[in-house]
């Protein structure tokens, strides 16, 4: 939908508003507002100079807090483990076994915070380790949930347009 140079210009809504926006998407029937404008490159950095003491700060800022986030991650429990599982070469975060089932069953954890945008599986549907099971919106993009072993799907711990914190459990799978 966006080609090179679109300008997206945010404006703040109410939760009530964003629930009507968001279904009006999900259903098709949103409507976006596009306008022709000419980008004048000399007033863009004759606004980009005008900001610059609050763009230092901001990205000072910024780094603080992924430094902040950087070490929380490196001293959280299981983060130093050697031994971390691999899913076509991409290190995955170990799963932990469900304290209410079996212990071959893993909870599928939410990696980001967000909304579930769409469900891709149902409970009882086979998996294999690797597949989308569903689809987490973040900051306008979607971020795929993939099964991280084979089985089935045992339950699923949430359901479309809920909001989910990064950690969240989202699914069981029981281990084939």
């Amino acid at each position: 939908m966006l080609r090179f140079f679109d300008q997206v210009h945010f404006y703040p809504v109410d939760e009530a508003e964003l629930t009507c926006l968001r279904d009006g998407f999900r259903s098709g029937r949103a409507r976006i507002e596009i306008s022709d404008e000419v980008f004048d490159l000399g007033e863009y950095n004759r606004f980009l100079k005008s900001i610059a003491p609050e763009l230092v700060a901001f990205r000072e800022n910024q780094k603080a807090a992924f430094d902040t986030e950087v070490a929380h991650w490196k001293t959280e429990d299981g983060a130093t483990d050697a031994a971390v599982p691999l899913l076509d070469g991409v290190a995955m975060a170990k799963q932990p076994h469900d304290p209410e089932g079996r212990a071959n069953d893993h909870i599928v954890a939410a990696d980001i915070s967000g909304s579930v945008w769409k469900l891709l599986v149902d409970a009882g549907a086979t998996v294999a380790a690797g597949d989308p099971m569903l689809i987490v919106e973040a900051m306008k993009m979607e971020f795929a949930v993939h099964a991280p072993v084979g089985g089935r799907v045992r339950s699923l711990r949430c359901k479309q347009g809920s909001v989910v914190s990064a950690g969240d459990a989202l699914a069981v799978i029981e281990a084939a």
